[in-house]
């Protein structure tokens, strides 16, 4: 696969501004959550931000890597980062009904916006990533020409 210098800066340029803008939009909730609920509001929003953050970065720290070395088996690892992903939370989730801590010191409400709106942020910026990265996905000089076996 046939990859430029600059389409790798301008790559890493636009995942810096993304997560930037990711990390911006997790302390804007954490800021609006103690406004209005006070500490827990805050914890709350800090918890869900953290989640959200690192559930999502872990699959640009596994996979981009991946998809230069190994494009083939890109897919099956983002399958089994995602499965592992979604029982983690699942885990967390639990462990953190459980310890009695939600509802006392952490406030629930916040905790789930910030995680509903970390999640679309992200989401967003990972679609306008994927829209104007222009990684080719074949490499024309290494096809062959099918025309000139006739």
């Amino acid at each position: 696969m046939t990859t430029t210098k600059s389409t790798d800066r301008h790559s890493a340029r636009l995942s810096r501004v993304l997560s930037g803008v990711a990390v911006a939009t997790g302390l804007v909730c954490i800021a609006v959550s103690a406004a209005v609920a006070g500490g827990a509001g805050a914890l709350g929003a800090l918890i869900g931000a953290v989640v959200v953050l690192a559930f999502f970065g872990i699959t640009q720290l596994v996979l981009r890597p991946l998809t230069r070395l190994a494009t083939g088996s890109a897919m099956l690892v983002a399958l089994m980062l995602y499965g592992t992903k979604i029982l983690v939370l699942l885990a967390a989730a639990v462990a953190l009904s459980e310890s009695g801590l939600l509802g006392d010191g952490i406030d629930a409400q916040a905790l789930g916006i910030t995680v509903i709106a970390c999640t679309l942020v992200v989401t967003v910026l990972e679609v306008v990533s994927a829209a104007t990265h222009r990684e080719p996905l074949y490499d024309l000089d290494k096809t062959s020409d099918l025309g000139e076996r006739r």
